[in-house]
C-alpha cells in the first residue's frame, strides 16, 4: 500500500472512531437526562401529595369528583410529561390505602405510550 493511501486509512479510522465516542456520550448524557427528569417528577408528586393522607383529600387534589372505592388509586399526573425523547411519557401515581381511607403509599410510574402501557416504578413512599 502506497503511503497516501495508509495516511487516508487512519485519518478515516480517526475520524469513525471519534464519531462513535460522540454518539456513545450523547446517548449516555440523554439517558442520564431522562433518569433525572423522572426523578423531579417523583419528588414533584411526593412534594403535592406528601402531606395529604386521607382519600377524599387526595382525589380532590388529584380532580377526581366522584369519590372511587378501589383500592389502590391510579391516575395519570401528566399526559406527556416531556421526559422522553418523544414526549410520550405519562407520570403515573398510585396510591394506596387502608381501610379508615388513609393513604399508606404512593408510587410513581413512568409509562410510554408507545410501550403498551408498560409502567416500570420510578419511586416509592410508604406512609
Amino acid at each position: 500500500m502506497n503511503p497516501t493511501a495508509t495516511k487516508i486509512l487512519k485519518v478515516v479510522g480517526m475520524l469513525v472512531l471519534a464519531l462513535v465516542v460522540t454518539i456513545e456520550g450523547v446517548i449516555y448524557w440523554l439517558n442520564r437526562t431522562e433518569e433525572a427528569c423522572w426523578k423531579r417528577e417523583a419528588a414533584e408528586a411526593f412534594e403535592k401529595y406528601g402531606s395529604i393522607k386521607a382519600r377524599a383529600a387526595i382525589l380532590k387534589v388529584a380532580g377526581i369528583q366522584k369519590g372511587t372505592t378501589s383500592n389502590p388509586v391510579e391516575i395519570i399526573e401528566k399526559d406527556p410529561n416531556g421526559c422522553s425523547l418523544g414526549s410520550n411519557g405519562q407520570t403515573v401515581l398510585r396510591f394506596t390505602f387502608n381501610d379508615r381511607n388513609q393513604l399508606t403509599k404512593l408510587q410513581v410510574f413512568r409509562n410510554y405510550i408507545a410501550s403498551n402501557y408498560e409502567m416500570a416504578l420510578v419511586e416509592e413512599r410508604r406512609y
